[in-house]
């Protein structure tokens, strides 16, 4: 056989094995999204200022993230607020314990910080990225010591937070390693990375999440206290109704 030949083959061969955005998208999904989960986590948010404010909640997720719901258990003073996300974040509701009212999030203030950390309503959504944006697979490359598929999304419409993002995911476990978010200006916004990639039951899980600001010069840092999946939740607890509760 001949040097020519061999390569083509090999080229027809890795080829075939090479994997859509789809593809690699929904094997992103099948490892993150159990049917439902109950996780406990740490919220702690760095001004640029270095002040650091800590707070405490609890998220709940029900059909592989099609609704889910956040509860703020500490500090005292935001106690039982509340945060309800529908239709994998297309219907968003917010319940203040201090004023004992439930609202609605508007489509516009979707970009608007959580609890004054760094990351958005939009941010927090589980809402399939292949609804907004066109995404195309970049290339692959190690980032933060793991091979990754590099994934680039630009919007398919007006009215999207961010003009691209750039998204690195582990060819192994199918996990995302770092996201960059870019502004309207095309200029790097935000960029998330996450440590401690670990099995809770089938799913990969992580034990860290950090969203910096670069242009503001803040952080927002979530840990995993403590992470539930495939557990019995009631449906009930994932409506307008139950927020005032």
């Amino acid at each position: 056989m001949c040097m020519k030949t061999a390569a083509l083959i090999a080229i027809t061969t890795i080829s075939a094995y090479a994997l859509t955005v789809d593809e690699i998208l929904d094997k992103v999904e099948a490892n993150q999204n159990p049917q439902t989960s109950r996780s406990e986590m740490t919220q702690r948010v760095f001004g640029s200022d270095g002040r650091e404010i800590v707070s405490k909640l609890i998220s709940y997720s029900f059909n592989q993230g099609e609704k889910s719901l956040m509860e703020y258990v500490e500090p005292a003073r935001i106690r039982g607020m509340k945060i309800l996300m529908l239709n994998e974040g297309d219907d968003i509701w917010f319940y203040s314990p201090r004023t004992a009212r439930v609202r609605k999030i508007a489509s516009h203030q979707k970009n608007q910080s959580i609890n004054n950390s760094d990351f958005t309503y939009e941010d927090m959504s589980a809402k399939d990225m292949r609804e907004d944006y066109t995404i195309t697979l970049d290339g692959e490359e190690n980032k933060n010591g793991s091979n990754c598929y590099r994934l680039v999304a630009v919007p398919k419409k007006d009215g999207i937070s961010y003009s691209k993002v750039v998204n690195w995911i582990d060819k192994e476990k199918f996990v995302p390693v770092e996201v960059h978010y870019f502004d309207e200006d095309g200029e790097l916004w935000k960029t998330l990375t996450v440590d401690g990639v670990k099995r809770v039951g089938e799913y990969w899980s992580f034990e860290k999440v950090t969203m910096k600001n670069v242009l503001r010069g803040s952080r927002t840092v979530m840990e995993m206290d403590k992470i539930e999946n495939d557990l019995e939740l009631d449906e009930g607890m994932f409506s307008e109704r139950h927020l005032s509760r």
